[in-house]
């Protein structure tokens, strides 16, 4: 069995007493993955923080094992954009990213790692910010791709060579619905963007797509088992790691 925990658009909400309560939540389960579906910081696509964004230093202490680029995160210019993301230690994920002129990417489309003899690929794709069709793509020094057309490569790539294979996007429920579709060997989708406030997986077919709200008020964690040919989510709670969660969400 496999435990992952999981946040996403948290938007700069990442406080001491949220993290420390998310750092709670880790230490109860210290054998847990813990993956971020982007929009970690405040700040818009345009903006930049002097010294980096604190916030991603957070996640990386917190063990954070990947993160998706969310929109927040990017930007434009190869001058900023690495600036911007410079203080996470932990990889940044996304397939659909594209570098004009040699640009610096500071992501990676996907990573690999093991956990107790199994094999755990998980890529990230992210909405398009910046495309070749946009008036003003002229000043910007990276392109997006279809996130769905990057995530059907992904999972041709990596498929054969994991047990467990996790989609880690920024692109939006609803979006996350047509990629379980289009690709059913997809094991998990951890989705953000939409800040969709799920209250029990949705299925699409064998497939279960799970996003955690939003703004620090949830985490979510998942099982995952081995079940004959495949591994299958078993289980998924949502935990509160802010006191004003509204009690009718």
């Amino acid at each position: 069995m496999l435990t992952l925990i999981h946040t996403n658009d948290t938007h700069g909400r990442m406080t001491p007493p949220v993290s420390d309560r998310l750092r709670a939540l880790l230490a109860e389960h210290p054998e847990a993955i813990y993956l971020d579906a982007g929009d970690t910081v405040s700040a818009g696509n345009l903006g930049f923080k002097m010294g980096g964004e604190p916030v991603l230093e957070t996640l990386s202490n917190l063990g954070c094992r990947a993160m998706c680029l969310g929109n927040r995160e990017t930007h434009p210019r190869k001058e900023i954009f690495p600036l911007k993301v410079n203080r996470a230690r932990h990889p940044l994920l996304c397939a659909n990213i594209v570098a004009k002129s040699g640009a610096p990417v500071p992501t990676q489309p996907h990573v690999r790692f093991e956990v107790a003899g199994v094999r755990i690929g998980v890529f990230g794709v992210t909405v398009p910010m910046f495309t070749r069709k946009q008036w003003s793509q002229a000043l910007c020094d990276y392109w997006f791709d279809d996130p769905l057309k990057a995530a059907r490569r992904e999972v041709d790539a990596l498929r054969p060579e994991v047990d467990v294979l996790i989609a880690l996007t920024h692109i939006g429920y609803r979006h996350d619905l047509t990629l379980a579709a289009a690709c059913p060997e997809l094991d998990v989708i951890i989705g953000g963007h939409s800040h969709t406030d799920l209250q029990e997986p949705t299925w699409v077919g064998e497939v279960p797509v799970l996003q955690a709200r939003s703004h620090g008020y949830l985490a979510g964690v998942a099982r995952v088992e081995p079940m004959e040919a495949r591994w299958r989510l078993t289980e998924w709670t949502r935990v509160p790691l802010r006191d004003d969660l509204p009690v009718n969400r």
